[in-house]
């Protein structure tokens, strides 16, 4: 039986999870990853600062925070004081940074694998799926992700709002499976995602508040320490349906 079938099988055959279970389990491995999760988000911030650079050689934050400048006006201000070159390295830098940002989750999901299984960690393992044929890989599972998206968006805001969800799996499917093609990576995300698509959103939400509400109240210092709590269940949900399937990662 080929990895796909026994994985569609897997998902079809899956039991409900229940909330209180998932809860806890996301408290337990925060507890051995936090770590980990600093540092995946200090990497993301450090993939930021030559955006940051590039928006302060355009714009006049001063002049921004003194006037209070409107978003349209903001907006006018880096069309005209922006040359067809400096908005071309713009996009590049932009591309690029979300390009790497989202590699990089795939490496944090292994890294939250021999965190919970091995207890062991590789600084290296972050960046394991930026080397040889496995970035190539990762481009086109980034440019899938991201062109689902957009069509989804463009359809209107229910198909977004929903895909949003299977979207989320892609990334451990991948890590853990990476022997599987683009499609069926995608196939068994959206199934999985469907099937699990209320307790997925229903902790997503609540987790996201508690990160939004947290970041206000330290000042955008808890986002660094609890930033990681996002991509938890995720993991939990995919071990607990699919188990330990994957191959050696």
């Amino acid at each position: 039986m080929s990895t796909f079938i026994a994985l569609q099988k897997k998902i079809k055959e899956t039991l409900l999870i229940d909330f209180s279970d998932l809860f806890n389990n996301t408290i337990y491995i925060y507890k051995k990853v936090w770590l980990q999760g600093v540092l995946y988000q200090l990497i993301n911030i450090l993939l930021g600062l030559p955006l940051l650079f590039i928006n302060s050689e355009v714009f006049n934050f001063e002049t921004i925070i003194t006037y209070g400048l409107s978003l349209r006006e903001i907006n006018n201000e880096y069309l005209s004081n922006t040359s067809l070159s400096d908005l071309a390295l713009w996009y590049l830098v932009l591309f690029t940074t979300i390009l790497i940002s989202t590699i990089l989750s795939f490496g944090f999901f292994r890294v939250l694998k021999h965190m919970d299984v091995k207890n062991e960690f590789k600084f290296s393992d972050f960046f394991y799926y930026l080397n040889g044929d496995r970035l190539g890989k990762s481009m086109l599972i980034m440019l899938s992700y991201f062109g689902i998206a957009v069509v989804a968006a463009l359809l209107c805001v229910l198909p977004l709002f929903y895909v949003m969800i299977p979207l989320m799996f892609v990334a451990p499917m991948f890590a853990y499976n990476p022997e599987l093609s683009v499609s069926e990576i995608l196939k068994l995300s959206f199934h999985l995602g469907h099937k699990k698509w209320g307790i997925t959103f229903l902790i997503t939400i609540l987790n996201g508040i508690f990160l939004y509400l947290i970041t206000i109240f330290t000042f955008g210092l808890g986002s660094l320490f609890f930033g990681c709590i996002m991509q938890l269940p995720i993991y939990i949900i995919y071990k607990k349906t699919l188990g330990d399937n994957s191959k050696e990662v």
